[in-house]
């Protein structure tokens, strides 16, 4: 059988849920408010602070193209991080059932659980991994580790949610090298199910399987960039994932060997 890359799974995601009527059922009336109240919370803060925010821009960038570009993406932005994190929970729900939903159609539910090879190897990989993320742990006691760690983190929740078309480029850039733990919130559900339910186990799985995650982060990075939109490639990138996870099972690969 020959396997898809795992770039291509968030665009099979988009297709996938443009052609499954009960899927977008789940996720449709979600879609539409939050569609609605962000052109409408973007048309409000244009209408009524563009101007004062332009000049503040242009003191500093000059009101040229640029000056009104960087406007744009902050008016964009203050409209949507206050609804994103007003419905996150809500969102991440959805994008659980939706999950599920994809399994069950695609017959692969409930999934393996892990072997007891598979936990050998996963045992294995995390005590070679150990003294690495111990270095880790010691660089963000210092002032200039935790900041650059926390701007890492924060930079990554945005590349696997509707945040990332705040800052379009910045997400993006950064899936290029962080795109692999980017992909870890959209397959945490597939690996959870498995029995791989901690963060450190989830992150070993991902350093593991860097260039797969990695492909499918950048992937699903690029989609998220896109304004508005960005919640329904939120969905659609859940899809793609769900795909992904039901086409391992189908191959019964193992995580770890």
């Amino acid at each position: 059988m020959i396997s898809t890359p795992p770039g291509v799974y968030p665009l099979r995601g988009v297709v996938h849920l443009s052609r499954r009527p009960n899927l977008n059922k789940r996720i449709g009336g979600f879609l539409a408010g939050m569609s609605a109240a962000s052109v409408g919370a973007i048309a409000a803060l244009a209408w009524g602070t563009y101007g004062t925010q332009l000049r503040f821009i242009g003191h500093r960038m000059g009101i040229g193209v640029f000056g009104k570009l960087v406007t744009g993406l902050l008016i964009i932005g203050e409209a949507s991080v206050p609804l994103y994190f007003a419905f996150s929970q809500t969102m991440r729900i959805l994008q659980d059932k939706l999950f599920e939903d994809v399994l069950r159609e695609q017959g692969v539910f409930p999934v393996r659980q892990i072997s007891g090879s598979e936990l050998d190897g996963l045992n294995t990989f995390m005590q070679a991994q150990s003294a690495k993320h111990e270095a880790e742990r010691k660089s963000r006691r210092t002032l200039q580790g935790f900041v650059i760690h926390s701007a890492s983190s924060a930079a990554m929740t945005a590349m696997s949610s509707p945040l990332a078309s705040v800052v379009p480029f910045a997400p993006v850039l950064l899936s290029f090298t962080s795109g692999d733990k980017a992909t870890i919130p959209f397959m945490s559900n597939y690996l959870r199910m498995r029995g791989i339910k901690s963060y450190d186990q989830q992150m070993a799985v991902a350093d593991s399987h860097k260039l797969a995650y990695r492909q499918f982060g950048i992937a699903a990075a690029l989609l998220s960039a896109v304004p508005v939109a960005s919640w329904a490639f939120a969905f659609s990138n859940t899809v793609g994932a769900a795909l992904w996870a039901a086409d391992l099972e189908k191959r019964k690969v193992d995580l770890f060997k």
